[in-house]
């Protein structure tokens, strides 16, 4: 009995070798959407790779303005091959200064598959070449108050997570430009940074995207901070006004001008006053008393200089 069993086992084996081993089904590609380059102003060269997982396999990029995308690339081929592969399909007919959105799409016998969307920025009209821009916004602002430095990487082979450095050369702009804080940028190769400047400061940017690409130099302006107090507001005509009021860095021994705007908008000066010492490097005042013969908006006018651009403070006056 034990016998019989055993040539029965046996039997088997030898026709489950005899039957020809069945082939495991390849599936659908893998794909993955990676950053464009090559960017100008009208064109650009989207990305990606593509494993055809052993079927043959072709793919095409769709892009536009929105994630709706709308247009598409030709069809190309991506082999049928075990192993990633590169993909690429230039475009153009785009718009200058437009973000774009692609995607990288594969089908093969064994379905569809629909890489991640990225998106780039067309560059600016006249702008060439692989860049990093830089802008800021307020410029100039009051002393005190803080600019937004913000700009985008462009054209490089990889935009998203790279290191952008900001590099400053504040007034009198004699130590050069200094690393100063560093983020990395987004997926679009955005990047931007908060910064209070207390001068006049010269801003620059880096990113060490193999090689590194530095900006364009910008220079942020910053006013002097200029406060204003009237001692009446709402006088009787030819009545005395003290102005009175306070200048944000010190600025002592320079000039206030007290001046009153015209019916064409022009600001006319009507009185000067030195600026008085009150805190060393931090605050100069002035006042000074006025014959008011006419209402309407007042300022008082600091000039700018190398350090510092002009600064003022409006009030208005009711003549009663």
């Amino acid at each position: 009995m034990q016998l019989a069993r055993s040539r029965f086992i046996l039997a088997l084996l030898m026709l489950a070798l005899a039957v020809p081993a069945v082939a495991i089904a390849a599936g659908p590609p893998r794909v993955t959407t990676d950053a464009a380059t090559t960017l100008s102003s009208t064109g650009a060269t989207l990305n990606g790779t593509v494993n055809p997982n052993g079927n043959a396999t072709t793919y095409y990029f769709e892009y536009g303005p929105t994630k709706t995308y709308g247009t598409k690339t030709a069809v190309a081929s991506a082999g049928s091959g075990n192993a990633k592969q590169p993909a690429s399909a230039p475009v153009s007919g785009l718009t200058a200064s437009t973000t774009y959105h692609f995607r990288l799409v594969a089908t093969n016998s064994a379905g569809t598959t629909t890489g991640g969307d990225k998106a780039f920025t067309t560059l600016a009209t006249g702008q060439t070449g692989r860049g990093l821009s830089i802008a800021d916004r307020p410029n100039p602002l009051v002393w005190g108050g803080a600019t937004t430095i913000s700009g985008q990487l462009t054209g490089a082979r990889q935009i998203a997570g790279v290191d952008v450095s900001l590099r400053q050369n504040p007034y009198p702009y004699t130590g050069g430009f200094k690393a100063i804080a560093t983020v990395k940028t987004d997926a679009q190769g955005r990047y931007a940074f908060t910064r209070k400047p207390r001068l006049n400061t010269r801003y620059e940017v880096q990113a060490r995207a193999r090689p590194n690409v530095t900006s364009s130099a910008l220079q942020v302006r910053v006013r002097a901070k200029v406060t204003l107090r009237l001692s009446d507001s709402t006088p009787a005509r030819g009545q005395r006004v003290r102005f009175a009021g306070s200048v944000y860095p010190a600025h002592d021994g320079r000039i206030v001008s007290l001046q009153r705007r015209t019916s064409t908008g022009r600001f006319v000066t009507i009185a000067r006053t030195p600026l008085r010492h009150v805190v060393s490097g931090v605050r100069s005042s002035f006042a000074r008393s006025l014959t008011i013969r006419a209402g309407g908006v007042y300022r008082a006018y600091v000039g700018g200089h190398a350090d510092h651009s002009a600064g003022f403070a409006l009030r208005s006056v009711v003549v009663h």
